[in-house]
Protein backbone atom coordinates (compact mmCIF):
# COMPACT_ATOMS: atom_id res chain seq x y z
CA UNK A 1 0.00 0.00 0.00
CA UNK A 2 1.34 3.42 -0.93
CA UNK A 3 2.36 5.74 1.87
CA UNK A 4 1.00 8.81 0.08
CA UNK A 5 -2.61 8.18 -0.95
CA UNK A 6 -2.90 11.79 -2.10
CA UNK A 7 -0.74 10.81 -5.08
CA UNK A 8 -3.65 8.76 -6.44
CA UNK A 9 -5.80 10.96 -8.71
CA UNK A 10 -8.51 8.57 -9.94
CA UNK A 11 -9.64 6.28 -7.13
CA UNK A 12 -12.40 4.11 -5.79
CA UNK A 13 -12.85 4.01 -2.04
CA UNK A 14 -14.57 1.04 -0.40
CA UNK A 15 -15.88 1.54 3.13
CA UNK A 16 -15.52 -1.86 4.78
CA UNK A 17 -17.45 -0.74 7.87
CA UNK A 18 -20.47 0.13 5.72
CA UNK A 19 -20.12 -3.16 3.84
CA UNK A 20 -20.24 -5.09 7.12
CA UNK A 21 -23.19 -3.00 8.32
CA UNK A 22 -25.11 -3.88 5.14
CA UNK A 23 -24.24 -7.56 5.53
CA UNK A 24 -25.53 -7.63 9.08
CA UNK A 25 -28.84 -5.83 8.41
CA UNK A 26 -29.56 -7.90 5.29
CA UNK A 27 -28.62 -11.14 7.06
CA UNK A 28 -31.12 -10.37 9.82
CA UNK A 29 -33.75 -9.32 7.28
CA UNK A 30 -33.62 -12.58 5.30
CA UNK A 31 -33.21 -14.85 8.34
CA UNK A 32 -33.74 -17.78 8.73
CA UNK A 33 -32.74 -18.08 5.08
CA UNK A 34 -29.02 -18.54 4.54
CA UNK A 35 -27.27 -15.57 2.90
CA UNK A 36 -24.74 -16.26 0.15
CA UNK A 37 -22.58 -13.18 -0.47
CA UNK A 38 -22.19 -12.65 -4.22
CA UNK A 39 -18.61 -11.62 -4.99
CA UNK A 40 -18.56 -12.41 -8.71
CA UNK A 41 -17.06 -9.95 -11.20
CA UNK A 42 -14.55 -8.75 -8.58
CA UNK A 43 -17.42 -8.17 -6.14
CA UNK A 44 -19.09 -5.90 -8.70
CA UNK A 45 -15.84 -4.01 -9.14
CA UNK A 46 -15.22 -3.52 -5.41
CA UNK A 47 -12.48 -6.19 -5.25
CA UNK A 48 -13.43 -9.78 -4.51
CA UNK A 49 -10.65 -10.74 -2.11
CA UNK A 50 -10.72 -7.68 0.20
CA UNK A 51 -14.53 -7.80 0.26
CA UNK A 52 -14.67 -11.55 0.94
CA UNK A 53 -12.07 -11.25 3.69
CA UNK A 54 -14.01 -8.46 5.38
CA UNK A 55 -17.25 -10.45 5.19
CA UNK A 56 -15.55 -13.63 6.42
CA UNK A 57 -14.22 -11.65 9.36
CA UNK A 58 -17.82 -10.80 10.21
CA UNK A 59 -18.95 -14.41 10.13
CA UNK A 60 -19.95 -14.94 6.49
CA UNK A 61 -19.25 -18.54 5.45
CA UNK A 62 -21.09 -18.69 2.12
CA UNK A 63 -19.95 -17.00 -1.09
CA UNK A 64 -21.08 -17.10 -4.71
CA UNK A 65 -19.01 -16.57 -7.86
CA UNK A 66 -19.65 -16.92 -11.59
CA UNK A 67 -16.36 -18.36 -12.88
CA UNK A 68 -14.24 -21.24 -11.66
CA UNK A 69 -11.13 -19.06 -11.45
CA UNK A 70 -13.02 -16.65 -9.21
CA UNK A 71 -13.59 -19.49 -6.78
CA UNK A 72 -9.95 -20.56 -6.94
CA UNK A 73 -8.93 -16.94 -6.33
CA UNK A 74 -10.91 -16.94 -3.07
CA UNK A 75 -9.40 -20.25 -1.94
CA UNK A 76 -5.88 -18.98 -2.63
CA UNK A 77 -6.72 -15.93 -0.53
CA UNK A 78 -7.61 -18.21 2.39
CA UNK A 79 -11.40 -17.92 2.15
CA UNK A 80 -13.07 -20.93 3.78
CA UNK A 81 -16.68 -22.11 3.85
CA UNK A 82 -18.99 -22.68 0.89
CA UNK A 83 -18.10 -21.30 -2.53
CA UNK A 84 -20.97 -21.70 -4.97
CA UNK A 85 -20.07 -21.51 -8.67
CA UNK A 86 -23.23 -20.09 -10.25
CA UNK A 87 -21.91 -19.86 -13.81
CA UNK A 88 -21.67 -22.41 -16.59
CA UNK A 89 -19.14 -25.20 -16.11
CA UNK A 90 -17.82 -27.96 -18.36
CA UNK A 91 -16.57 -31.37 -17.20
CA UNK A 92 -12.99 -30.38 -18.04
CA UNK A 93 -13.20 -27.97 -15.08
CA UNK A 94 -14.59 -30.46 -12.58
CA UNK A 95 -11.23 -31.75 -11.39
CA UNK A 96 -10.09 -28.29 -10.28
CA UNK A 97 -13.45 -27.62 -8.65
CA UNK A 98 -13.33 -30.86 -6.67
CA UNK A 99 -9.76 -30.17 -5.51
CA UNK A 100 -10.63 -26.64 -4.38
CA UNK A 101 -13.98 -27.60 -2.85
CA UNK A 102 -16.02 -25.38 -5.17
CA UNK A 103 -19.67 -26.37 -5.55
CA UNK A 104 -21.20 -26.27 -9.04
CA UNK A 105 -24.71 -25.38 -10.12
CA UNK A 106 -25.61 -28.03 -12.70
CA UNK A 107 -28.07 -27.37 -15.57
CA UNK A 108 -28.75 -30.80 -17.06
CA UNK A 109 -28.58 -34.56 -16.58
CA UNK A 110 -25.34 -34.87 -18.50
CA UNK A 111 -23.55 -32.45 -16.17
CA UNK A 112 -24.95 -34.24 -13.12
CA UNK A 113 -23.61 -37.54 -14.43
CA UNK A 114 -20.22 -36.02 -15.23
CA UNK A 115 -19.99 -34.54 -11.70
CA UNK A 116 -20.81 -38.00 -10.29
CA UNK A 117 -17.94 -39.48 -12.32
CA UNK A 118 -15.67 -36.81 -10.87
CA UNK A 119 -16.80 -37.82 -7.38
CA UNK A 120 -15.81 -41.41 -8.08
CA UNK A 121 -12.47 -40.25 -9.43
CA UNK A 122 -11.91 -38.00 -6.40
CA UNK A 123 -13.06 -40.75 -4.05
CA UNK A 124 -15.34 -38.44 -2.12
CA UNK A 125 -19.01 -37.48 -2.15
CA UNK A 126 -19.34 -34.11 -3.84
CA UNK A 127 -21.94 -31.38 -3.23
CA UNK A 128 -23.89 -29.64 -5.99
CA UNK A 129 -26.91 -27.49 -6.75
CA UNK A 130 -29.37 -27.85 -9.62
CA UNK A 131 -30.36 -24.91 -11.82
CA UNK A 132 -33.82 -24.41 -13.35
CA UNK A 133 -34.72 -21.82 -15.98
CA UNK A 134 -38.01 -20.15 -15.01
CA UNK A 135 -38.09 -17.50 -17.73
CA UNK A 136 -34.66 -15.98 -18.26
CA UNK A 137 -33.85 -18.23 -21.20
CA UNK A 138 -30.47 -18.91 -19.69
CA UNK A 139 -28.84 -21.88 -17.97
CA UNK A 140 -30.86 -24.67 -16.41
CA UNK A 141 -33.50 -27.39 -16.69
CA UNK A 142 -36.92 -26.41 -17.97
CA UNK A 143 -39.58 -26.35 -15.21
CA UNK A 144 -41.38 -29.45 -16.51
CA UNK A 145 -38.22 -31.55 -16.02
CA UNK A 146 -38.40 -31.59 -12.21
CA UNK A 147 -39.45 -35.23 -11.90
CA UNK A 148 -36.74 -36.43 -14.26
CA UNK A 149 -34.07 -34.39 -12.46
CA UNK A 150 -35.21 -35.64 -9.04
CA UNK A 151 -35.06 -39.26 -10.19
CA UNK A 152 -31.54 -38.75 -11.54
CA UNK A 153 -30.47 -37.05 -8.30
CA UNK A 154 -31.78 -40.07 -6.39
CA UNK A 155 -29.80 -42.41 -8.64
CA UNK A 156 -26.60 -40.40 -8.07
CA UNK A 157 -27.07 -40.00 -4.32
CA UNK A 158 -24.28 -42.43 -3.45
CA UNK A 159 -21.68 -40.18 -5.09
CA UNK A 160 -23.31 -36.76 -4.89
CA UNK A 161 -24.89 -34.62 -2.18
CA UNK A 162 -27.68 -32.39 -3.49
CA UNK A 163 -27.48 -29.15 -1.51
CA UNK A 164 -29.93 -26.90 -3.30
CA UNK A 165 -32.06 -25.92 -6.27
CA UNK A 166 -31.78 -22.41 -7.65
CA UNK A 167 -33.08 -20.09 -10.32
CA UNK A 168 -33.12 -16.40 -11.20
CA UNK A 169 -36.10 -14.21 -12.00
CA UNK A 170 -36.02 -12.62 -15.44
CA UNK A 171 -37.37 -9.22 -14.35
CA UNK A 172 -37.49 -8.84 -10.55
CA UNK A 173 -38.44 -5.17 -10.84
CA UNK A 174 -41.22 -5.99 -13.31
CA UNK A 175 -44.88 -6.77 -12.71
CA UNK A 176 -45.83 -8.86 -9.70
CA UNK A 177 -47.88 -11.11 -11.96
CA UNK A 178 -44.84 -12.03 -14.08
CA UNK A 179 -42.69 -12.66 -11.02
CA UNK A 180 -45.35 -14.83 -9.38
CA UNK A 181 -45.65 -16.83 -12.60
CA UNK A 182 -41.94 -17.55 -12.54
CA UNK A 183 -42.12 -18.38 -8.84
CA UNK A 184 -44.80 -20.98 -9.57
CA UNK A 185 -42.60 -22.49 -12.28
CA UNK A 186 -39.79 -22.74 -9.74
CA UNK A 187 -41.98 -24.42 -7.16
CA UNK A 188 -43.33 -26.79 -9.81
CA UNK A 189 -39.78 -27.94 -10.56
CA UNK A 190 -38.90 -28.30 -6.87
CA UNK A 191 -42.00 -30.27 -5.90
CA UNK A 192 -40.72 -33.76 -6.91
CA UNK A 193 -37.65 -33.26 -4.69
CA UNK A 194 -39.55 -32.54 -1.46
CA UNK A 195 -39.92 -36.12 -0.22
CA UNK A 196 -36.63 -37.45 -1.59
CA UNK A 197 -34.52 -34.46 -0.47
CA UNK A 198 -36.38 -32.71 2.38
CA UNK A 199 -33.36 -30.63 3.49
CA UNK A 200 -32.40 -28.98 0.20
CA UNK A 201 -32.02 -25.22 0.04
CA UNK A 202 -34.27 -23.55 -2.51
CA UNK A 203 -33.01 -20.20 -3.79
CA UNK A 204 -34.80 -17.95 -6.22
CA UNK A 205 -34.16 -14.44 -4.91
CA UNK A 206 -31.16 -12.25 -5.57
CA UNK A 207 -30.98 -8.72 -4.13
CA UNK A 208 -33.93 -7.10 -5.91
CA UNK A 209 -36.30 -10.01 -5.34
CA UNK A 210 -35.12 -10.42 -1.74
CA UNK A 211 -35.94 -6.76 -1.05
CA UNK A 212 -39.29 -6.88 -2.84
CA UNK A 213 -40.70 -10.34 -2.15
CA UNK A 214 -40.19 -11.78 1.34
CA UNK A 215 -42.07 -14.89 0.26
CA UNK A 216 -39.24 -15.72 -2.14
CA UNK A 217 -36.53 -16.02 0.50
CA UNK A 218 -37.06 -19.78 0.93
CA UNK A 219 -34.04 -21.44 2.60
CA UNK A 220 -31.36 -19.37 0.86
CA UNK A 221 -30.85 -16.02 -0.89
CA UNK A 222 -28.01 -14.76 -3.08
CA UNK A 223 -27.16 -11.17 -2.14
CA UNK A 224 -24.90 -8.90 -4.13
CA UNK A 225 -26.28 -5.41 -4.72
CA UNK A 226 -27.72 -4.97 -1.23
CA UNK A 227 -24.32 -5.72 0.31
CA UNK A 228 -22.81 -2.89 -1.71
CA UNK A 229 -25.54 -0.43 -0.77
CA UNK A 230 -27.50 -0.48 -4.03
CA UNK A 231 -31.06 0.58 -3.26
CA UNK A 232 -32.86 -1.12 -6.14
CA UNK A 233 -36.16 -0.87 -4.25
CA UNK A 234 -37.26 2.38 -2.60
CA UNK A 235 -37.91 2.66 0.20
CA UNK A 236 -35.38 -0.01 1.04
CA UNK A 237 -36.65 -2.61 3.55
CA UNK A 238 -33.33 -2.29 5.40
CA UNK A 239 -31.16 0.75 6.25
CA UNK A 240 -28.34 0.46 3.73
CA UNK A 241 -25.15 2.50 3.71
CA UNK A 242 -23.14 3.56 0.67
CA UNK A 243 -20.02 1.41 0.32
CA UNK A 244 -18.09 2.86 -2.60
CA UNK A 245 -17.15 6.20 -4.09
CA UNK A 246 -15.45 6.91 -7.42
CA UNK A 247 -13.61 10.18 -7.87
CA UNK A 248 -11.02 11.80 -10.11
CA UNK A 249 -9.67 15.31 -10.74
CA UNK A 250 -9.70 17.88 -13.52
CA UNK A 251 -6.55 17.46 -15.65
CA UNK A 252 -6.97 20.47 -17.95
CA UNK A 253 -9.46 23.28 -18.64
CA UNK A 254 -9.81 25.09 -21.96
CA UNK A 255 -12.37 26.86 -24.12
CA UNK A 256 -13.30 25.33 -27.47
CA UNK A 257 -14.64 27.55 -30.27
CA UNK A 258 -17.85 27.06 -32.19
CA UNK A 259 -17.35 24.57 -35.02
CA UNK A 260 -14.98 22.38 -32.98
CA UNK A 261 -15.79 18.78 -32.06
CA UNK A 262 -15.33 16.74 -28.89
CA UNK A 263 -14.42 13.05 -28.92
CA UNK A 264 -13.95 10.37 -31.55
CA UNK A 265 -16.34 10.42 -34.48
CA UNK A 266 -17.56 13.90 -33.58
CA UNK A 267 -19.33 12.66 -30.46
CA UNK A 268 -20.32 16.18 -29.49
CA UNK A 269 -20.29 19.07 -32.00
CA UNK A 270 -19.48 22.45 -30.41
CA UNK A 271 -22.10 25.00 -31.51
CA UNK A 272 -20.96 27.85 -29.26
CA UNK A 273 -17.80 28.61 -27.25
CA UNK A 274 -17.65 25.89 -24.60
CA UNK A 275 -15.42 25.59 -21.54
CA UNK A 276 -14.35 21.96 -21.23
CA UNK A 277 -12.68 20.11 -18.36
CA UNK A 278 -10.57 17.08 -19.26
CA UNK A 279 -10.74 14.04 -16.94
CA UNK A 280 -8.08 11.27 -16.78
CA UNK A 281 -10.47 8.32 -17.10
CA UNK A 282 -12.65 6.84 -19.82
CA UNK A 283 -14.07 3.66 -21.33
CA UNK A 284 -11.54 1.50 -19.49
CA UNK A 285 -12.65 2.97 -16.19
CA UNK A 286 -16.40 2.36 -16.36
CA UNK A 287 -17.76 5.09 -18.60
CA UNK A 288 -19.32 4.45 -22.02
CA UNK A 289 -20.30 6.45 -25.08
CA UNK A 290 -23.90 6.10 -23.91
CA UNK A 291 -23.09 8.38 -20.98
CA UNK A 292 -22.43 11.28 -23.34
CA UNK A 293 -25.04 14.05 -23.08
CA UNK A 294 -27.15 12.24 -20.48
CA UNK A 295 -24.80 11.97 -17.51
CA UNK A 296 -23.80 14.69 -15.06
CA UNK A 297 -20.84 14.52 -12.73
CA UNK A 298 -20.14 16.79 -9.77
CA UNK A 299 -17.54 19.57 -9.82
CA UNK A 300 -17.47 22.19 -7.07
CA UNK A 301 -20.80 20.82 -5.89
CA UNK A 302 -22.52 21.41 -9.24
CA UNK A 303 -23.64 18.94 -11.93
CA UNK A 304 -21.67 19.12 -15.19
CA UNK A 305 -22.64 17.31 -18.38
CA UNK A 306 -20.36 14.66 -19.86
CA UNK A 307 -19.76 15.62 -23.51
CA UNK A 308 -17.04 13.17 -24.57
CA UNK A 309 -15.58 9.78 -23.64
CA UNK A 310 -12.45 8.09 -25.03
CA UNK A 311 -10.49 5.08 -23.85
CA UNK A 312 -8.48 7.02 -21.30
CA UNK A 313 -10.10 10.48 -21.19
CA UNK A 314 -13.47 12.13 -20.68
CA UNK A 315 -14.64 15.68 -21.19
CA UNK A 316 -17.09 17.74 -19.14
CA UNK A 317 -18.91 20.92 -20.09
CA UNK A 318 -18.07 23.39 -17.29
CA UNK A 319 -19.13 26.54 -19.13
CA UNK A 320 -21.40 27.51 -16.24
CA UNK A 321 -18.56 27.28 -13.70
CA UNK A 322 -15.92 29.91 -14.46
CA UNK A 323 -13.89 29.06 -11.35
CA UNK A 324 -13.17 25.40 -12.27
CA UNK A 325 -9.44 24.74 -12.50
CA UNK A 326 -6.91 21.93 -12.85
CA UNK A 327 -6.87 19.69 -9.77
CA UNK A 328 -10.51 20.21 -8.80
CA UNK A 329 -12.22 17.08 -7.48
CA UNK A 330 -14.73 15.38 -9.79
CA UNK A 331 -17.27 12.93 -8.34
CA UNK A 332 -18.68 10.10 -10.46
CA UNK A 333 -20.09 8.18 -7.48
CA UNK A 334 -20.36 9.67 -4.03
CA UNK A 335 -21.12 12.99 -2.38
CA UNK A 336 -19.99 16.54 -2.97
CA UNK A 337 -21.66 19.33 -1.06
CA UNK A 338 -25.30 18.43 -0.63
CA UNK A 339 -25.47 16.39 -3.86
CA UNK A 340 -24.97 12.67 -4.29
CA UNK A 341 -24.52 10.33 -7.25
CA UNK A 342 -25.19 6.63 -6.64
CA UNK A 343 -23.82 3.75 -8.72
CA UNK A 344 -27.39 3.11 -9.87
CA UNK A 345 -27.76 6.71 -11.07
CA UNK A 346 -24.44 6.64 -12.92
CA UNK A 347 -25.51 3.45 -14.68
CA UNK A 348 -28.92 4.86 -15.53
CA UNK A 349 -27.21 7.74 -17.33
CA UNK A 350 -26.07 5.21 -19.93
CA UNK A 351 -29.12 2.96 -19.75
CA UNK A 352 -27.13 0.13 -18.17
CA UNK A 353 -27.33 -1.78 -14.91
CA UNK A 354 -25.02 -1.25 -11.97
CA UNK A 355 -23.46 -4.65 -12.67
CA UNK A 356 -22.71 -3.67 -16.26
CA UNK A 357 -21.20 -0.39 -15.08
CA UNK A 358 -18.95 -1.64 -12.29
CA UNK A 359 -18.12 -4.96 -13.93
CA UNK A 360 -16.11 -3.13 -16.59
CA UNK A 361 -14.23 -0.83 -14.23
CA UNK A 362 -10.61 -1.84 -14.71
CA UNK A 363 -8.14 -2.61 -11.97
CA UNK A 364 -6.02 0.39 -13.03
CA UNK A 365 -8.45 2.45 -10.94
CA UNK A 366 -6.98 1.88 -7.45
CA UNK A 367 -9.37 0.57 -4.81
CA UNK A 368 -8.64 2.02 -1.36
CA UNK A 369 -10.23 0.13 1.54
CA UNK A 370 -11.28 2.14 4.57
CA UNK A 371 -11.92 0.99 8.14
CA UNK A 372 -12.61 3.51 10.89
CA UNK A 373 -11.90 6.19 8.30
CA UNK A 374 -8.35 4.96 7.68
CA UNK A 375 -7.00 3.30 4.54
CA UNK A 376 -6.07 -0.26 5.50
CA UNK A 377 -5.50 -1.85 2.09
CA UNK A 378 -5.03 -1.01 -1.57
CA UNK A 379 -5.86 -3.04 -4.66
CA UNK A 380 -4.36 -1.74 -7.91
CA UNK A 381 -2.10 -2.65 -10.82
CA UNK A 382 0.82 -2.07 -8.47
CA UNK A 383 -0.08 -5.00 -6.21
CA UNK A 384 -2.59 -7.09 -8.20
CA UNK A 385 -1.42 -10.69 -8.49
Amino acid sequence: MRKHADEIVTRMTVDLDNLIHNYEVVRRYVSPARLYAVVKSEAYGHGAVPVARALAGSGCRSFAVAAVDEGIQLRRAGIEGDILMMGATLPVQFGAMARKDITPVLPDLQRMQAWAKQAQKSQKRLPYHIKVDVGLGRMGFMPRAGKQAAEEAETLRENLHLVGIGSHLSHPSGSEEKNRTEQRRFERFCAPFEKRFPHIRRHLAASQAAARFEGMHYEMVRIGGLLYGFEHIKPSPVPLRAVMSLKTAVAQVKTLPSGWNIGYGEQHPVTEPTRVALLPLGWTDGLTSFHIGSTRLLVRGQPCTLVGVCTDFSMLDVSHLSEVQTGDEVVLVGCQGDRRITPIKLGQGAGISTGQLLGKLSIRVPRLYLSDGECVEELSVLNYQ
